[in-house]
């Protein structure tokens, strides 16, 4: 990063976490006045970030008006939660594996997870996705292979626009704590089959949640 390049850089990665973190919602239109006030910044800088971020397809350019926040790609999102789900399942089914004991162990960790971030009775997508973020991270860790982890991970950004859409209508938030809760209470009681049809269910409802019908829902596993 060039010292000349340092402001507008800044401004960019900015609005960039905003609209990945569904600050910025997909549809919403952006004025450069209001997002400039927003991040403090020259409104030139945010011209110029608005179009990098326009390259990058996360953004369209509205004359006169700023930008619209490019609406999430259903099809991408279908592709990254089903990809998700294959290492989650693997992960579950790994500890699964080795005994009810060590199932029980992963199940009690993440519900404690659920207490790190207090969310209150109302929690925001921020804190859900901080949550999420921890509580699906630690699950495939658990599995034990860094490969899947670090596919994982990278999922995990690409999916996150898809995430915070997902979670950002009244209540959503809310239920995708209860999810996870429901999903480690399951595996602290040793009942690794439940846990399972939890979790499809979870990371399907995702898709649910955006509006994708029935016919949309990712395939069940086998064995379910």
């Amino acid at each position: 990063m060039s010292q000349e390049n340092a402001p507008v850089d800044r401004v960019h990665a900015e609005l960039r976490a905003r609209v990945l973190d569904g600050t910025f919602l997909s549809g919403a239109v952006l004025s450069v006045e209001a997002v400039a006030d927003r991040l403090g910044a020259d409104a030139d800088l945010v011209r110029e970030a608005f179009r990098r971020m326009s390259d990058e397809g996360y953004l369209q350019l509205v004359a006169e008006r700023g930008a619209l926040v490019a609406p999430v790609s259903l099809g991408e999102a279908r592709c990254v939660m089903e990809a998700r789900l294959l290492i989650e399942l693997f992960a579950l089914d790994t500890v699964a594996a080795r005994g009810h004991n060590e199932l029980r162990r992963l199940g009690e960790r993440l519900y404690a997870l659920e207490d790190e971030v207090p969310a209150g009775p109302s929690p925001s997508s921020a804190q859900a996705l901080v949550i999420g973020r921890a509580f699906h991270g630690e699950l495939v860790e658990a599995g034990g292979n860094p490969v899947l982890a670090s596919m994982h991970a990278a999922l995990w950004g690409q999916g996150l626009r898809v995430s915070a859409a997902s979670i950002a209508g009244p209540g959503h938030a809310a239920d995708d704590i209860a999810e996870h809760e429901a999903i480690a209470l399951a595996m602290g009681a040793g009942h690794g089959g439940e846990a399972r049809e939890l979790l499809h269910r979870h990371i399907s409802g995702v898709l649910r949640r955006l509006g994708l019908g029935d016919e949309f829902t990712l395939p069940r596993p086998a064995g379910t």
